[in-house]
């Protein structure tokens, strides 16, 4: 994930206590990584050293509904098991691993030569 779809999934998995009507809020819930990130303080299992860094301000981080196109676009990614990201991010991505990773076309390959 690039950096705009991690603070995505942070924020969407941050508000899973709060859709599914466990808590009023991020910070409410025992199992909310939102308190940790909040006190910025570790809590067994949450490091909360490492989005601190790009996030800045949990406060203001959590005051924020996640938009919903990038909702759909993790909804969509979870399913289809493929990296969430831009052109750039997905093309380094690729040229790390040595592997293509955008979705090919559908079907048996022809055989070259």
């Amino acid at each position: 994930m690039d950096e705009r779809y991690l603070l995505a999934a942070a924020r969407y998995i941050v508000f899973n206590p709060v859709r599914a009507v466990l808590a009023k809020k991020p910070d409410d819930s025992t199992w909310s990584s939102a308190s940790p990130h909040l006190s910025g303080k570790d809590d067994n299992p949450v490091n909360v050293s490492a989005l601190p860094e790009v996030v800045g301000d949990w406060r203001a981080f959590l005051s924020e509904e996640i938009p919903e196109e990038d909702a759909n676009a993790l909804r969509r990614h979870e399913r289809i098991g493929r990296p969430l990201g831009n052109e750039h991010f997905i093309s380094r991505m690729e040229g790390r691993l040595g592997r293509v990773l955008r979705r090919q076309k559908p079907g048996t390959k022809k055989k070259s030569g």
